[in-house]
C-alpha cells in the first residue's frame, strides 16, 4: 500500500533575483561549495528562445541565504538550457570549479581556481567529473546540438555530422591535471555491441554520462532515432579507460538515472522488456529490481542523498501545469511530497525549466530551478522538517515492489 506524506513546514527560499534569469542546470551534481557557504549558478539575459552561437551566460557565486547579489566569475558561450555549461566544483579542492567554453572553433573545458584566478584549459569539453577529481568524461556537444536540442552547444559544427557512428568520436577521458584528452571508446564500437535492426542507417549519439561513486565505472546513454517509432536508448557502462564496455539494461526506453553505489544504478524505463518504472540495475549480474513502483509512477530526475537513504525526484508538468517535488525513502518507498511549482506551457521542449533537484553536501537541503514566479530562478528547499516527520514513521516494507 502506498504511503505518501505531505511534508510540514517546507521552506522554499529564492536565492537569486531579477534582473536576469538564473539557473544551475542538471540534477546529478551539487551547486554547494565544499564549505556550504556558496552555491554555483548561471545568469542569462533571456528565457524564451534557444541560445545562438554568440549568446553568453555569466557564471557566478550565489548566496545560500539569498540576501547577497549574484557574484560573477566568468562568462561562456558554450551552454544550453537543460545542463548549462556543466559548471561544478572540482572534487578534492575547496576553491576550483570546472566549466566549458568555445575557443578557436572547438569546445574545451576550463579548470578555474577561484582563489588565485588561474585558469587551465582542457583539450575537450567536460560532461562528468570523477568524484575523486582525477579525470573527466567528455562527449560531443556539437552532435548533441543537432540530435538533442537543449543539451548541446551552438557555434561548432560536428565533424562527423554525416557519419552514422564515427570511429573517431565517442567517449573521451580527460586528465584534469594535464588537460589531455583520449578517445577511450568509439561510438562505432558501442553501436557494434549487441546491435539490432533499428540501428541500421540511423545517426547515433551519446548523452548523459555519469561516473560511479568511486570513479571505477562510467555510464552513458546510447541513443538513436529509428525511421518510425520513438527514440531508442541503451544504458552502457565502461571502465574509465574504455575497457569492459557492456549494455547493462536491455530496455529501449531508458531515461534519467543515478549511481547508487560503485556497481548499481537506479534508472527509469523498462519497455519493452519490463514495465516502465525506476529499476535498480546491477553491474555484477543481479536481477533488476523495481523500486517503489506504487509511489514513483513516472519519469523524473532522480538522485540519491549523500548517505543513499533518500531519493530526490521531480515530475514533468501535469494537467494543471504543475511540476511536483518529492523525496522517497530508499528503504521502504515512503514518499514525502514537498511542493508543486507552476510551469508556464510556453516554456516547453528545449526551453523548459525542470526542477532538477540537487542535494546539498549533508543531505538537509535541495536546490531547484523554477519559473513559477515568472522568471527562471534558483531556490533552496529545507528538508529538515520533512526528514523529522518521516523519522516518526517506521520502515514498513521493502521498497522493491
Amino acid at each position: 500500500m502506498s504511503r505518501i506524506l505531505a511534508a510540514p513546514d517546507v521552506t522554499v527560499r529564492r536565492v537569486t533575483h531579477p534582473p536576469g534569469d538564473h539557473f544551475f542546470g542538471y540534477y546529478e551534481k551539487t551547486p554547494w561549495s565544499p564549505s556550504g557557504s556558496k552555491l554555483l549558478g548561471m545568469r542569462a539575459g533571456f528565457r524564451d528562445r534557444q541560445p545562438m552561437p554568440d549568446d553568453e551566460i555569466e557564471l557566478g557565486l550565489v548566496d545560500p541565504e539569498g540576501t547577497e547579489p549574484f557574484e560573477p566569475l566568468a562568462a561562456t558561450s558554450a551552454w544550453c538550457w537543460q545542463q548549462g555549461t556543466m559548471l561544478q566544483w572540482v572534487p578534492g579542492t575547496t576553491e576550483s570549479v570546472v566549466y566549458n567554453r568555445r575557443r578557436a572553433g572547438r569546445f574545451v573545458g576550463i579548470v578555474h581556481d577561484l582563489a588565485s584566478g588561474d585558469r587551465r584549459e582542457l583539450e575537450r569539453a567536460v560532461y562528468a567529473v570523477d568524484p575523486v577529481g582525477r579525470y573527466a568524461i567528455g562527449l560531443n556537444f556539437a552532435r548533441l546540438a543537432t540530435q538533442r536540442p537543449g543539451y548541446g552547444y551552438e557555434g561548432v559544427a560536428d565533424p562527423w555530422a554525416n557519419d552514422e557512428a564515427p570511429a573517431e568520436d565517442g567517449v573521451w577521458r580527460i586528465d584534469l591535471e594535464s588537460g589531455s584528452a583520449e578517445l577511450v571508446l568509439a561510438l562505432a564500437e558501442i553501436v557494434g555491441t549487441d546491435p539490432d535492426a533499428s540501428m541500421a542507417g540511423q545517426i547515433h549519439w551519446l548523452n548523459h554520462a555519469q561516473i560511479n561513486t568511486d570513479g571505477s565505472r562510467v555510464a552513458v546513454l546510447h541513443r538513436w532515432q529509428p525511421s518510425e517509432g520513438p527514440r531508442q536508448t541503451r544504458l552502457v557502462t565502461l571502465g574509465p579507460d574504455g575497457s569492459d564496455a557492456r549494455v547493462i539494461w536491455a530496455a529501449r526506453l531508458v531515461s534519467h538515472y543515478d549511481w547508487r553505489s560503485a556497481d548499481e544504478i537506479l534508472v527509469w524505463g523498462g519497455a519493452p522488456v519490463a514495465p516502465n518504472a525506476f529499476w535498480r540495475v546491477s553491474e555484477v549480474g543481479a536481477e533488476p529490481q523495481a523500486l517503489a513502483r506504487d509511489v514513483l509512477t513516472e519519469d523524473g530526475h532522480c538522485s540519491y542523498s549523500p548517505d543513499r537513504a533518500w531519493i530526490a525526484n521531480d515530475t514533468y508538468p501535469d494537467s494543471q501545469n504543475l511540476r511536483r517535488l518529492m523525496i522517497v525513502r530508499a528503504a521502504d518507498g515512503l514518499r514525502v511530497d514537498l511542493g508543486a511549482f507552476h510551469a508556464p506551457p510556453e516554456l516547453d521542449g528545449p526551453l523548459r525549466v525542470d526542477l532538477h533537484p540537487r542535494w546539498n553536501r549533508d543531505g538537509t537541503e535541495l536546490s531547484i530551478d523554477s519559473v513559477h514566479e515568472g522568471t527562471r530562478q534558483m531556490y533552496t528547499v529545507d528538508l529538515r522538517p520533512a526528514l523529522a516527520a518521516a523519522e516518526a514513521l517506521p520502515v514498513e516494507r521493502p521498497a522493491d515492489a
